[in-house]
């Protein structure tokens, strides 16, 4: 079960940011920590429509379901996306802060509300799908393969075997929850502590969240160190570290792309440092001096954008590598 304790740090958060939907008559519903370190959940109703914010692995996340279909939750972010007819959404993820949500909010929060109407719920659900798919890598066949009548007929059968069984199976009273943390996960948290001792030692840093969810053995460890957050993600044994400027910690980038693209030689030739756990202390103790000086709040706008367009070019070369060495399938980004 959860902790029924609220946090009243986050509250205090969401009302100050979210300020303009609190003018327009919003009232706060639950507010509760999760299990674990570092993780809560608080949410929120103004008009029709219920805001639920989640703040865990270091960073937070808010989704938004109309009062109709409250287990219909999706990430805000797609909504706005959908209601963004003049296309001055700012770039993913959209907002950095809840106050940046709150100003962008303000004014939209009236159309957001007819966009989850009844008459309006299905469509807008399919748009905001279909946005979440742009930036995506495509795979498409480079033969178009004519499946037999055969196996048309056993998709057909176990299409509607799946369809039954969705129909029988109970549905969750919270479609979000699996995704909630469970409690801590020591293992990783130790793991962490050895690869960054003299981050811990010497340059103050500290651990700020700890949560492991009942999926797999996914679990998120994040600790600050100066002005950065850095996240260590387990994904079926696989640990990945990522980072964050403290002031905007939806904007996490991982390690190696962010050190190659802060490196004074922009030149691509060079080989993209490892975001694996392992060895990643060293890397980031060595450049710990640069990494701060460029995520500072003033900075980090123009290293945000240095390290949007090595991103961009990285994930270009690995799809003409692939096309260059795949026989089957051809890569395309939009």
């Amino acid at each position: 079960m959860h902790h029924l304790e609220p946090d009243s740090k986050l509250e205090s958060l969401a009302r100050t940011g979210l300020k303009p939907l609190f003018d327009q008559g919003a009232e706060l519903a639950s507010n509760e920590c999760l299990l674990g370190v570092g993780n809560s959940q608080i949410f929120i109703r103004v008009l029709e429509v219920e805001f639920r914010i989640i703040q865990t692995g270091g960073s937070l996340s808010v989704l938004v379901a109309p009062r109709h279909a409250t287990n219909s939750w999706q990430p805000v972010e797609s909504i706005l996306a959908v209601i963004d007819i003049e296309h001055k959404l700012p770039p993913a993820p959209v907002f950095d802060s809840l106050a940046d949500l709150g100003n962008l909010l303000g004014s939209q929060l009236q159309t957001l509300n007819d966009a989850l109407s009844r008459e309006r719920f299905g469509r807008t659900m399919l748009v905001a799908r279909q946005s979440r798919m742009e930036g995506l890598i495509a795979l498409k066949p480079r033969v178009p393969v004519q499946p037999s009548i055969a196996l048309r007929i056993v998709q057909s059968v176990l299409g509607e075997i799946a369809k039954a069984i969705r129909f029988l199976t109970p549905k969750s009273k919270d479609s979000r929850a699996k995704f909630l943390p469970v409690g801590s996960d020591s293992e990783l948290e130790q793991q962490v502590r050895q690869e960054f001792g003299s981050l811990f030692g010497n340059f103050g840093a500290r651990i700020n969240s700890n949560g492991r969810v009942g999926m797999m053995d996914f679990a998120t460890v994040t600790f600050d160190v100066g002005n950065l957050r850095v996240r260590a993600t387990r994904d079926r044994g696989y640990v990945t570290v990522s980072i964050a400027p403290i002031h905007a910690t939806r904007e996490w980038h991982d390690l190696g792309v962010a050190l190659q693209a802060i490196q004074e030689n922009e030149s691509m030739g060079q080989v993209t440092p490892s975001s694996i756990l392992r060895g990643a202390g060293r890397l980031l103790e060595v450049e710990l001096p640069k990494l701060t000086d460029a995520f500072s709040e003033t900075k980090y706008p123009a290293t945000r954008k240095r390290i949007r367009e090595t991103g961009e070019t990285l994930k270009q070369k690995w799809v003409e590598d692939f096309n260059r060495k795949s026989k089957l399938y051809h890569a395309t980004t939009p």
